[in-house]
């Protein structure tokens, strides 16, 4: 998953991996009861349909509440912004709050009582909507242990998003070497400046070290749920330095045609930007990390 997301991050993807296969395919697998892994995951794993996790951060704090309903079906009423792919999405795997605690559900994206409406974001290479039901009648579908299910699919959210990440700021650096040593100025090439070199190495600093970040974190999932959260946090607040800072800094060593419409540039720094606030932001994280070490 890693290195799917890495590549995704490096070409600016817009494939419904992230929604689909890491949000609610983890988050099912996880946190969902046997039975509606074994009636939605293969479709979700081949691709016959897609789905979008309908989840606050953490994803037990739910916005969204549940009503028991006849049959083992669960009456879902609330909404839930910025919900990755969700205009789209075939299914929706939803964490609502019940009576007896959390809940996941599964229901139909085209169900009554659903109301999806897309959202225009600063990154307009990743659709968020807006999902709101109403009264929507959704299979329950939840799991024996819950709440350390949804710790886990939590953390394999974030480390696949820190992936992601780095592979942006990746593709950040290498298009700026690449000018660096192309471009000319006072006769001789920008990138043999000590501002230029610098520059380079702060980015591939900072991107080296979110890397290594992540691949401890994707190793950590055999390990504790507590050491895999603390290390996928690790990964997000590196991940996320990572990808602005070579973002800005890409900019910055194109020059003018960094600022350009036309240049990709400014679509790695929109996603940059807009993925600090997805799973909780870099402060939320780095008190995962203090609580874990004290």
């Amino acid at each position: 998953t890693a290195v799917v997301m890495t590549e995704l991050g490096r070409s600016l993807g817009s494939a419904p991996y992230l929604s689909s296969i890491v949000l609610a395919g983890f988050c099912l697998l996880h946190a969902g009861s046997e039975r509606a892994c074994s009636q939605s995951l293969p479709a979700i794993a081949d691709g016959t349909e897609t789905a979008a996790l309908v989840a606050s951060f953490p994803f037990a704090a739910s916005s969204i509440q549940a009503s028991a309903g006849s049959g083992g079906t669960l009456v879902l009423d609330g909404l839930q912004d910025a919900v990755v792919d969700g205009a789209d999405a075939d299914l929706l795997i939803v964490v609502a709050v019940g009576p007896d605690g959390t809940e996941l559900a599964v229901i139909e994206g085209t169900a009554e009582g659903v109301v999806r409406t897309p959202r225009e974001a600063l990154d307009f290479t990743r659709g968020l909507a807006r999902v709101e039901f109403s009264g929507a009648v959704a299979h329950r579908a939840t799991g024996d242990d819950i709440g350390a299910g949804l710790d886990r699919a939590q953390a394999a959210a974030i480390t696949a998003l820190a992936a992601e990440q780095v592979g942006s700021a990746r593709a950040c650096l290498d298009m700026s070497v690449e000018y660096a040593k192309t471009r000319r100025q006072f006769g001789r090439a920008i990138g043999s400046f000590q501002a230029i070199k610098h520059r380079l190495t702060d980015m591939l600093i900072a991107t080296e070290l979110a890397e290594a970040a992540v691949l401890d974190a994707a190793g950590a999932d055999a390990r504790s749920t507590g050491e895999f959260v603390a290390a996928a946090a690790t990964a997000r607040v590196l991940a996320c330095r990572a990808a602005t800072f070579a973002a800005e800094e890409s900019i910055q060593i194109h020059g003018g045609i960094g600022f350009t419409w036309e240049h990709p540039l400014h679509h790695y720094f929109r996603r940059a930007k807009t993925s600090e606030l997805l799973f909780g932001t870099t402060s939320v994280h780095a008190e995962t990390i203090a609580a874990a070490l004290i």
